[in-house]
């Protein structure tokens, strides 16, 4: 929605780019799992179609593996499990994710271990 009006100038900053990709990524309702190509190329029309697949998957991939690393620590840690805790283990592997989305991804991770684990 009105996401033409964020189109990023130039120089890009990767660090930017991947933290709007995973925000993306982790999208619920019709956009849930499906490929960020599209979207990301309105915030920053100058990116080829392979650093756009390249970013997809580097996006995708830190989405699953902060899933999984909530999942594996709420496991471990059980409800008592910290945002803190996940924080710091998660940033090890993906120090350029944002609080903004780290948050994001926690709240997610929980949501389905709360769920898979039944508490």
């Amino acid at each position: 929605m009105f996401e033409w009006f964020r189109r990023r100038k130039q120089p890009y900053n990767e660090s930017e780019i991947l933290n709007d990709g995973l925000d993306y990524a982790m999208e619920f309702g019709s956009n849930w799992l499906q490929p960020i190509q599209s979207r990301l190329i309105k915030l920053y029309p100058k990116l080829s179609q392979s650093e756009l697949d390249s970013y997809n998957t580097k996006c995708k991939t830190a989405m699953s593996a902060g899933h999984d690393q909530v999942y594996a620590l709420a496991e471990e840690f059980g409800k008592d499990l910290s945002f803190t805790v996940f924080s710091a283990k998660y940033s090890e592997s993906f120090p350029w994710v944002n609080s903004k989305n780290l948050k994001r991804l926690f709240s997610q991770g929980m949501y389905y271990a709360w769920k898979d684990i039944g508490w």
